[in-house]
């Protein structure tokens, strides 16, 4: 059930997520181009390569959603105002739940991302003290009706998304940001997969050819920009274009493993605590950009100061000269956290104002955004035979995510099979009804 907005809010929201969107991976990219040493006229310049500064910025985004919650958990209390019950309801996509689940969530996946909103269970109510001690309990309370232990599981979660997220980014350095936004959708396949070995959910025979069809056209997208395409920056710098996108493919295709563990364990987290999606997504910001600055010392320690990792990844000094020298880079950094935040705030209001469908049906779209953004930018080039291959990829990989989700039907000839499954699943169901019949009519003879 969606909350009553108007017609132009709601248009309102939907830009703004497709447009955080594709600002968000927009200025992600930029920051890679952005030159930070040698950068005189005849010198090779050394653009910013530093992905586990750009994990914090995300993490820092991210930790941003708390500046609602508490707003709003503060405000309630000095209004002593009784908190709002979770209103999962209002978050439940309109998609049928998959097929057998044992559990009463909701599943739903795109290209980028995984939620999974269950139904309240207990609401969270404040006492009417009026402390700052009070106040500051209530808050906390408030905010994470899970408890200490049930807050501190989203450890793992958080760990998995520090490792998904970081080699997506030194993907992101040395391939097309078009293809690795595409290459992305194959999260839906280890979601898929991961959910019925580790969840326990049965899947039908269309959603398994869906995933089929995702993993085609993220495999087509891979080829063409590998054969085919070739990044309109890169070409003056003679630089091994394919070796280095083939090399990014297999890191993101990697980085969708942590990716869907990390969501499969959110989802066990928030059926058994039931917290809302806003706070799991701040807690992890807040979890993860704890871990990243504690452990970036220690790598600059063991591996940054040394002579073989000095000027990398690892090494604090040089990436801080490179950020505080870099007014492109200080800004493309404040401007990648905001569009996280916006982004993932945007998005939760498009699920409970219009419909969860929409949100899957934006963020496919927003690979297409990205795509024509870089092309305008010129950071690629549009060849004919290359745009025509990545949009046959790009197709599939959409309607294969749509038919997984439920947005579109899918085709006969990947439903086979799935009448004479129902059927047989029918009678089993019939058989348990009579039996927990049977049972209730002895226990009424027993009385």
């Amino acid at each position: 059930m969606a909350e009553p907005y108007a017609a132009g809010a709601k248009w309102l929201l939907i830009v703004g997520m497709l447009v955080t969107g594709i600002c968000n991976s927009i200025f992600s990219k930029w920051q890679d181009m952005q030159c930070v040493e040698h950068c005189g006229p005849g010198e090779k310049p050394v653009e910013f390569a530093q992905p586990v500064w750009q994990t914090l910025q995300m993490f820092v985004g991210e930790m941003l959603c708390l500046i609602p919650l508490i707003i709003r958990a503060v405000v309630r209390r000095l209004r002593h105002l009784p908190a709002e019950p979770h209103e999962r309801q209002a978050l439940m996509p309109q998609l049928a739940p998959t097929y057998g689940s044992a559990h009463e969530g909701l599943l739903w996946v795109n290209a980028s991302s995984v939620h999974i909103y269950h139904k309240p269970q207990q609401p969270v109510e404040m006492s009417a003290g009026s402390s700052a001690i009070q106040i500051f309990k209530d808050t906390v309370d408030r905010l994470s009706p899970a408890g200490f232990v049930g807050t501190m599981q989203f450890l793992f979660p958080t760990i998995c998304d520090i490792l998904s997220t970081t080699l997506m980014n030194v993907a992101l350095l040395i391939m097309p940001v078009s293809v690795f936004q595409m290459t992305r959708g194959a999260l839906v396949l280890w979601v898929g997969l991961f959910s019925v070995i580790f969840l326990h959910y049965h899947m039908r025979i269309h959603q398994w050819l869906s995933l089929g069809m995702v993993m085609s056209g993220v495999l087509v997208v891979g080829l063409s920009s590998l054969v085919l395409d070739k990044p309109a920056h890169t070409e003056a710098t003679g630089s091994n274009e394919a070796l280095g996108t083939l090399i990014g493919l297999a890191l993101v295709l990697f980085a969708q493993v942590f990716a869907a563990s990390q969501f499969v364990a959110e989802e066990k987290i928030m059926a058994k605590y039931d917290v809302e999606p806003m706070l799991a997504v701040a807690l992890e910001g807040l979890f993860g950009t704890l871990i990243v600055l504690f452990v970036m010392p220690l790598m600059h320690y063991f591996v940054g100061s040394t002579e073989w990792g000095r000027g990398g990844m690892f090494d604090m000094v040089t990436a801080y000269r490179q950020i505080t020298n870099s007014p492109g880079v200080m800004i493309s950094m404040v401007l990648v956290a905001l569009c996280i935040s916006m982004y993932n705030m945007f998005g939760l209001k498009v699920t409970r104002t219009v419909s969860a469908t929409a949100r899957s049906t934006l963020d496919t779209c927003r690979s297409l955004g990205i795509w024509m953004v870089s092309i305008a930018l010129g950071w690629e080039l549009l060849q004919p035979l290359s745009a025509t291959v990545q949009i046959t990829g790009f197709s599939m990989l959409a309607y294969g995510t749509f038919v997984f989700n439920g947005i579109v039907p899918p085709p006969k000839w990947m439903s086979c099979g799935e009448s004479r499954e129902t059927e047989a699943e029918a009678p089993a169901e019939a058989d348990a009804v009579v039996g927990a019949d049977a049972e209730a009519d002895a226990e009424v003879a027993q009385v």
